[in-house]
């Protein structure tokens, strides 16, 4: 009984209303003894806070004029630099625009080529060129290797994009411009704007060296794939000049780069008219940091000045600049050659840079500190009112805090009583919903936060039957899918040889190979059997995408491939089987898929080797002799399902006895380890260069190297299904 009592008591004494109680109780009385000392405190020292609080008022008076008028400037350069930065946006759309124009039409060109006659334009090597002439211009490494009949054809076809050039010509005739297409074929289509000059000077760097694709307007566009701004520079006419370009396509992907150069005069008059006062300067900055055009000559700020501004000496301007190059708005005050200046910046959206303007803020401010001086004196006369206001203030606050005390005692009693009942009814349904009584609804008419935790437990046990009845489901259909992938990845497997060794009574030869899929399945394939008692056919493969799409492409082209070989009437006819099972994967191909490969078939009594690639890596071979890997030489015929009738050339190679052939899939040489990096073609002619390959048999080999393949990728994830395929030559049975 007394132990019922106690816990009774405890419980009483516990309660949320007590706990509120005694809180507004201790709560108040803490605030009556501070209120006091703050009072004596007061009284004691008032003639002396007086006189110091009347100095600081005279104080912050003079900043806060100070500060309202920095607002005001700050706020005029902010909307002066954001109107600024939009002007010379507007004068770039103008120059992207006409190049998206031309990049659309060139493409129209190129990708429907039966609507346009061939158009033959004079060669700038062999003919002068007038300004405003259009003209083409073959890179130094298609002049000295010679153009293939496409590319001619292409060439005479994109010439047509004259049609567009004509209108551009006219447009930017007033300026120093340039208006060209950069094919990567190595060829330009240009037409050259030079006001005063009749004909155009070309360079002996352009004629000999100029190599379009290797040009950073071309390369920047080419990697970021859209409409480009490129580094701004002063042309001939002191002005700013850009260079847009855009990539333009054919019915293969990308084909170009189209560009406008030309120099832009309005800029400069954007840029100057955004100065304020005296000491005003104004300027545009690119995304590295360094000043394209400004309207100071010396110092750090002026054009000349070829300084990465985010490495200066100057940690506040620098942070400026960082905000400036990810392309915020606003300003800050900065310090340049020992004074303070506001700058303002906002930002060239469409060409990542920034425009900033300043002003020197001792000539901004002049005008606040005359009138901070004034408030000072104002002040002084209101420090006497003060002094007696402040004791009547005292005795008034303090009878109102009493009486304010008393009420806020009653009114907290009342709320603490009425507050505690919701919460013991909502105390109660949370413990039977708790218990899995998920049926219970608590019922709570507050109007405030309590009921809406009420209803918030509602929808909780609603949302929690839903979510164990939808979990049930699609932990089943997971399950199903798992099973079914498990299922494919066995049948992929077992339409590979993966019997080893194979044929284990011919002594000739020692083959093996393995395949690692990126995912449940991989578009990678290998096969090899034997065509007759001397001939062993090897193949690799490699479908265009990755999973279930590309395994069941990779099932078709093996199927075909082996059928089209077993019909073969004649072992050398390589070329004819390659060339019959393109024919027949191009067949309703409406998902577009291609696959590459490389086919060879090995004379075991001889040692020759026949063989196509069709778009495939090329394979690696061991010359026992030499002790040492290298790649075999390959024809760059055509995938195969890209296209129909196309004519593969084989080739053919002699294998002594102890050689090795490798071959592999683009999995392995573009394998990327943790930070990026590719695991390349060099990377593998050195890593095989280096095992000791003369004591290794097949299997030992590739285990060799893929064991050297993990350890460069590391922890990062297989991107791209990995094949390997290797074959060791013995020599004739009876050599």
């Amino acid at each position: 009984m007394k132990e019922k009592l106690i816990l009774w008591w405890r419980s009483q004494n516990n309660s949320i209303r007590k706990k509120i109680f005694r809180l507004m109780f201790f709560g108040s009385m803490t605030v009556f003894v501070f209120l006091g000392i703050f009072v004596t405190y007061g009284l004691i020292t008032l003639d002396n806070a007086l006189t110091d609080e009347s100095d600081i008022l005279s104080d912050t008076s003079a900043q806060y004029i100070e500060n309202v008028t920095g607002e005001q400037i700050t706020g005029r350069l902010v909307d002066l630099a954001q109107s600024r930065a939009y002007s010379i946006e507007t004068e770039l759309l103008g120059i992207s625009y006409d190049t998206i124009y031309i990049a659309n039409g060139l493409e129209e060109i190129l990708k429907h080529s039966y609507h346009f006659s061939p158009v033959v334009l004079p060669d700038s090597r062999y003919t002068a060129i007038r300004s405003g002439e259009v003209y083409v211009h073959r890179g130094t490494s298609l002049f000295l290797n010679g153009e293939s009949e496409d590319v001619r054809r292409e060439i005479e076809l994109a010439s047509n994009v004259v049609e567009y050039f004509e209108p551009m010509v006219k447009k930017y005739k007033q300026y120093e411009s340039s208006i060209f297409v950069g094919s990567r074929h190595g060829y330009i289509i240009a037409v050259d704007n030079t006001p005063g000059n009749e004909y155009i000077t070309m360079t002996e760097e352009f004629m000999q060296r100029y190599e379009p694709t290797q040009r950073g307007w071309y390369k920047n566009t080419k990697v970021k794939g859209t409409l480009t701004f490129n580094d701004i520079y002063v042309g001939a006419e002191g002005f700013p000049s850009f260079t847009c370009s855009a990539p333009y396509e054919d019915a293969n992907g990308f084909a170009g780069v189209v560009a406008i150069a030309c120099s832009v005069k309005s800029v400069s008059d954007i840029v100057k008219s955004a100065v304020l006062g005296d000491s005003g300067i104004s300027f545009v900055m690119n995304d590295n940091g360094k000043i394209m055009l400004s309207t100071r000559h010396d110092g750090i700020l002026a054009s000349e000045n070829s300084v990465d501004l985010r490495n200066i000496n100057n940690e506040k301007l620098a942070a400026t600049v960082n905000k400036m190059i990810n392309g915020e708005k606003g300003w800050q005050t900065v310090e340049i050659d020992g004074e303070e200046w506001f700058l303002a910046y906002a930002p060239l959206k469409k060409i990542n840079w920034s425009f900033g303007t300043l002003i020197s803020k001792k000539e901004a401010m002049s005008p606040a500190v005359q009138a901070g001086e004034n408030i000072v004196t104002q002040i002084n006369g209101f420090r006497e009112m003060m002094q007696n206001s402040v004791i009547n203030f005292i005795v008034v606050a303090t009878i109102v805090f009493w009486s304010l005390l008393v009420v806020l005692y009653q009114i907290c009693y009342w709320l603490t009583s009425k507050f505690v009942k919701p919460i013991r009814k909502l105390t109660v349904g949370v413990k039977e919903i708790s218990a899995g009584n998920l049926d219970k609804k608590i019922s709570i008419s507050t109007g405030d936060e309590l009921e809406t935790l009420a209803n918030s437990f509602n929808n909780m046990t609603e949302e929690l039957q839903k979510y164990m009845a939808n979990l049930t489901k699609v932990t089943t259909e997971r399950e199903h899918i798992a099973t079914e992938l498990a299922v494919a990845t066995n049948i992929q497997t077992s339409m590979l040889p993966h019997e080893f060794p194979f044929e284990p009574g011919r002594k000739e030869f020692d083959v093996y190979a393995n395949m690692h899929a990126a995912k449940e399945v991989g578009g990678d394939f290998y096969d090899f059997y034997m065509m007759d008692d001397e001939n062993l056919l090897i193949t690799i493969a490699d479908v265009s995408g990755k999973g279930v799409p590309a395994a069941l492409f990779m099932v078709v082209a093996k199927t075909m491939l082996k059928n089209s070989a077993l019909s073969m009437d004649y072992v050398d006819d390589l070329c004819h089987l390659m060339a019959k099972t393109n024919d027949q994967l191009c067949k309703n191909n409406d998902a577009m898929m291609f696959v590459t490969a490389f086919l060879g078939i090995l004379n075991l009594p001889t040692g020759i080797f026949n063989y196509v690639n069709a778009g495939h890596n090329p394979p690696l071979i061991y010359r026992a002799e030499e002790k040492r890997f290298e790649y075999i030489p390959v024809e760059r015929n055509f995938v195969m399902g890209g296209m129909e009738e196309i004519d593969y050339k084989g080739q053919a190679l002699v294998m002594a006895k102890n050689d090795r052939l490798i071959l592999y899939t683009d999995g392995i040489t573009e394998a990327l380890n943790e930070q990026g990096e590719l695991f390349g073609e060099e990377r593998l002619l050195s890593e095989l260069n280096s095992i000791d390959v003369d004591n290794k048999d097949s299997q030992a080999l590739l285990a060799d190297l893929k064991e050297r393949l993990d350890d460069f990728v590391g922890n990062a994830e297989q991107s791209d299904d990995m094949t390997m395929l290797t074959i060791i030559y013995n020599g004739a049975e009876n050599s």
